[in-house]
């Protein structure tokens, strides 16, 4: 039997939810048994392994969770901006290189650097016209989508939900998400003409701005994700809501604790090497234990959306339902493709 569509987008949602935990822990992983091959020794952050044996992984495990990132629908506008920014990031992350650590010592040797700058260009121009390309296909689908609708007077898309059961986006979230598009477009643009301009300081600087606004965007998503369910609890005042929120709301505190002691340790003289990399893999950990959570949370459901709308928080709509759960009579019944 076929997969009904409803089928087909929850197990691509499940499965692209579920892939982005173990490219993020690649560089975990990574950077540990690197540390530990040969004479243990630590450099100062996970992007300081781009010039060691494990700079495949970094390389591979960034450009997949970034994909992910991009692709992957946020539950609101606000979360769909900062997923997109610092999936974005992650790339200029992963082709810019960081400053070489030579706390190691001898472990590593003098590296010879000569073909930095021109391996930056040629990775960020590649970037660039990729990103370019990837724009006018979507522009170009969205406009023909348009033309076809304004011809048959209604556009029909699977998985569309009807406008009077689908819950409208806050009004506030919305203007957070314009204010985000605004700053991350931005600082997309300052490493733009930073590239174009001045490619020895967007050589020396453009990692460090990438790396520190990717893990921004990514407590804001956590933080957007936490405040979205919680204007939702308001609304629903169902204890299965209340729960999750309680959950999100553990792990941000968490964060935000271990944060806060790095930096206080840091301040107090110790882990002076290794601000950094502490910094980054809590960031990493938290995002994981959050992405878990999700993964877990929406696990019937492709969005929180069609979550919304299933259980009747405030509308109502057509179940979409599991692949598992379908039957042939289900699929009859839906008018979906048998045998």
């Amino acid at each position: 039997m076929r997969q009904s569509h409803e089928a087909v987008v929850l197990n691509t949602y499940r499965y692209l939810r579920l892939a982005t935990i173990p490219l993020l822990l690649m560089l975990l992983i990574a950077v540990a048994l690197e540390s530990l091959r040969g004479e243990p020794c630590l450099l100062g952050s996970i992007s300081a392994y781009y010039h060691t044996p494990a700079r495949g992984a970094f390389i591979g495990g960034l450009f997949a969770v970034g994909a992910c990132l991009i692709v992957y629908k946020g539950n609101d506008p606000l979360e769909d901006v900062l997923l997109d920014f610092s999936g974005f990031m992650a790339f200029v992350v992963a082709l810019v290189p960081t400053t070489v650590d030579s706390s190691c010592g001898t472990k590593y040797p003098t590296q010879n650097l000569d073909l930095t700058a021109e391996a930056v260009r040629n990775n960020i121009t590649t970037l660039l016209i990729a990103t370019a390309l990837a724009v006018a296909a979507k522009w170009w689908l969205v406009r023909r989508d348009r033309r076809r609708a304004q011809r048959t007077d209604e556009l029909e898309l699977p998985m569309q939900p009807d406008p009077q059961s689908a819950p409208a986006p806050n009004g506030t979230v919305l203007r957070w998400a314009q204010l985000a598009s605004w700053v991350c477009l931005g600082i997309l643009v300052i490493e733009l003409g930073l590239f174009l301009f001045w490619p020895d300081t967007f050589k020396d600087v453009s990692h460090g701005v990438a790396a520190v606004t990717m893990v921004l965007g990514v407590i804001g998503v956590m933080v957007a994700n936490a405040l979205g369910l919680s204007r939702l609890e308001d609304g629903a005042d169902r204890p299965e809501v209340r729960r999750w929120v309680i959950r999100y709301g553990t792990v941000a505190a968490v964060m935000v604790i271990l944060l806060g002691a790095t930096v206080v340790a840091h301040l107090a003289g110790v882990a002076q090497d290794y601000l950094v990399l502490i910094l980054e893999v809590v960031v990493i950990l938290t995002f994981l234990v959050f992405w878990g959570m999700q993964t877990a949370e929406l696990w019937d459901y492709p969005t929180r959306e069609d979550k919304v709308i299933e259980e009747g928080y405030t509308h109502s709509a057509t179940k979409v339902i599991p692949f598992e759960r379908f039957s042939p009579s289900d699929s009859a019944s839906r008018g979906a493709p048998g045998p």
